[in-house]
């Protein structure tokens, strides 16, 4: 299964591998074919469509991922020093301040 994720959370044990990806690795990613998107808050949503050209609807099930499993990762680089703000974080925070990675469960 492939998803995209807005954390890049263990929600159960395993033994796991993350990697940094570029815009265009993560383009490319999302090209090759179906994904379930679990992103949380409209603001993160909008800022992946504006930088990735992506449209999805907020979600905020937890995944459970299996071995064999990958998940296109857009969260927060850090964490922000401001918390009266969580959960209203504007687009131009989330984009100054984000990374993308691909997680994957090896076992």
């Amino acid at each position: 299964m492939r998803y995209v994720l807005n954390a890049a959370v263990v929600t159960r044990p395993g033994t796991y591998h993350y990697a940094y990806l570029t815009i265009e690795d993560a383009q490319a990613w999302l090209q090759k074919g179906p994904y379930y998107a679990t992103i949380g808050y409209q603001e993160t949503v909008e800022a992946f469509a504006l930088l990735l050209n992506v449209q999805l609807e907020p979600n905020r099930e937890t995944v459970r991922m299996r071995s064999g499993d990958e998940a296109l990762v857009f969260r927060l680089r850090k964490r922000l020093p401001y918390k009266e703000l969580k959960g209203e974080l504007s687009i131009d925070v989330i984009l100054d301040n984000f990374e993308l990675g691909l997680l994957r469960r090896i076992v």
